[in-house]
């Protein structure tokens, strides 16, 4: 199966000169934790997440989460947050991120995902984003696949 009949089409980007408020608010309605970053012709230059945004605010938030100063953390987190509103995307993004073309497969998709521990795979037409594909939706195809012809997935044993 071709990750272009699997992928989410209608993914939502922002580009690199957004603010993080916006980005969050984004982010927020559209209830997802990461994004693709583009340029001005929807060429990939990086990916944005909440872990990207936390890392960069709060360092060390992965080890706060389990220790005492947790609530201490989370003010210095909130003031952070406000200090850092109006900073561009391209100050937290990712830039060396993985992506996929619409005519690789799935297995190949859950290689990437699984191998590189990524939430989301940006879909790309020669160079172009076209679509996002995750393990959910991965997941959903095996599923529907097997509904519809169960051989094809025995073989993958």
């Amino acid at each position: 199966m071709k990750i272009k009949d699997i992928m989410l089409r209608s993914t939502i980007s922002v580009l690199a000169d957004c603010p993080l408020e916006e980005l969050i608010k984004i982010m927020a309605l559209q209830r997802v934790n990461g994004l693709p970053v583009v340029d001005g012709d929807q060429r990939v230059i990086g990916f944005i997440s909440q872990h990207d945004i936390m890392a960069a605010l709060l360092p060390n938030y992965l080890g706060v989460v389990n220790s005492s100063t947790f609530l201490t953390e989370f003010i210095q987190l909130s003031k952070k947050l406000k200090e850092y509103a109006y900073h561009r995307v391209e100050e937290f993004m990712a830039r060396d991120i993985i992506t996929i073309s619409e005519e690789d497969n799935e297995v190949m998709a859950a290689n990437l995902l699984i191998r590189h521990k990524i939430h989301h795979l940006p879909v790309l037409r020669n160079g172009f984003l076209v679509g996002i594909v995750t393990m959910r939706d991965l997941l959903k195809a095996m599923l529907e696949q097997k509904e519809n012809n169960p051989e094809e997935l025995q073989e993958v044993k």
